[in-house]
């Protein structure tokens, strides 16, 4: 017997049995397609006894599912009490002549390619082989009872729900990796709980929690006003893009707060100009209800339009981002960017998709993000902008 903590070996071992046994027993919580024994699985489908995956929580990929439609070999747990989670892969010729792998490793990508795995490789060689072969093809064989074909209607139902679902479980993927990804359970501010974090925002040691309040409201009447941001007047686009000074505004209120762009010149002219890309990438943001990865995706997309020369970095797009959506966006700038960037645990230089997958992600699982909108007047105001009010506790001058 071999222990085997290496993904990529634990891969390459499944491709060797698969091509050098004629039987598969499969056991697993979850599958996807993407590792060089999956391809290999697909090409040898007929060589399949008995292969049962999991379907919990929605990590078994779609695609893999797609290839075993009404399949006699592979069928899938579909019950929801209790968690399917075994990973068992038998390899037979017959009784006396196969190999097993126990241990850790579902059949996906990510544990077959990076994830920390381990296993245990057992040969019919083995000591008390006899027993872990009939033990192991039994419970196997109890899985089976258990699991059910997906047909198209099943799998059509599962690939929406899934879809539903794939923010969440991309986040969850995300989680620690980048090179100098922070725990969440090592941070101050993603585990407090509202009445915890209302109270720290409130506690404005630079500006004014009343006039953050005030500014994000102004803001919001802007954009429900106004069909679009290119039909608003220069002032109020100058306002929303934090470069308007004191003596430009009537509103009484600092602009510059939530991410001063006095010194951003090139924004400062597609302001001005008011760039029809910077008003059609803000109408991908819902002024209502979800925001998804895939309408910051498309925000991107038509505000790097604004800027084909470069120079559409994170600090003016999430400013304008924060003035739509400070319920979902942060204005990553110079000032608040050392401290938040040293509490969430990742590097300095963020590129747009870092900033999605690094900081948005990460706020939208923090337990006062999450928890439910409050009563009071003020607190209301401050809960619809619980996100962008984050720079209250990273600002610093």
């Amino acid at each position: 017997m071999n222990i085997i903590t290496n993904a990529t070996k634990i891969d390459q071992l499944l491709v060797k049995l698969m091509q050098k046994y004629k039987n598969y027993y499969i056991a697993t919580a979850w599958a996807s397609l993407g590792s060089e024994s999956s391809d290999l699985l697909l090409e040898k489908k007929e060589q399949i006894n008995k292969m049962v995956v999991g379907t919990h929580f929605y990590q078994t990929h779609p695609d893999f599912i797609l290839e075993f439609l009404d399949s006699r070999k592979v069928k899938f747990i579909l019950k929801t009490s209790g968690v399917f989670h075994p990973k068992v892969y038998l390899f037979s010729n017959n009784k006396k002549d196969w190999e097993c792998i126990i241990g850790s490793a579902n059949f996906t990508k990510s544990a077959l390619t990076i994830n920390d795995e381990i296993v245990a490789h057992i040969k019919s060689s083995d000591s008390d082989s006899d027993n872990v072969y009939h033990e192991t093809i039994k419970i196997i064989e109890k899985y089976w009872e258990s699991a059910e074909t997906i047909n198209e209607f099943d799998y059509n139902n599962y690939l929406q729900i899934w879809k539903k679902n794939i923010t969440k479980l991309n986040s969850l993927e995300k989680y620690g990796s980048s090179k100098n990804s922070k725990p969440l359970v090592k941070s101050k501010i993603f585990s407090l709980n509202w009445s915890e974090y209302y109270k720290r925002i409130q506690n404005d040691k630079f500006h004014s929690f009343l006039g953050r309040i005030e500014l994000l409201k102004t803001a919001n009447m802007y954009f429900s006003k106004s069909n679009a941001f290119c039909e608003m007047n220069k002032i109020q686009r100058r306002e929303l893009a934090g470069i308007a000074t004191e003596n430009q505004s009537n509103t009484g209120i600092n602009w510059k707060w939530f991410g001063s762009m006095v010194g951003a010149g090139k924004f400062q002219n597609r302001i001005n100009e008011n760039d029809e890309y910077i008003s059609k990438a803000l109408d991908t943001i819902p002024f209502q209800g979800e925001v998804y990865q895939s309408n910051y995706i498309s925000f991107v997309d038509q505000f790097q339009k604004a800027f084909p020369g470069g120079g559409s970095g994170i600090a003016i797009a999430s400013r304008l981002l924060t003035m739509k959506r400070p319920d979902y966006f942060v204005c990553l700038d110079k000032q608040n960017r050392p401290k938040l960037i040293k509490e969430f645990g990742i590097s300095q230089s963020i590129s747009f998709n870092q900033y999605w997958d690094e900081i948005i992600e990460r706020i939208l699982d923090s337990v006062w993000w999450l928890s439910e909108r409050p009563t009071d007047k003020t607190e209301i105001q401050a809960w619809k902008g619980r996100s962008a009010l984050l720079d209250v506790l990273f600002y610093s001058k």
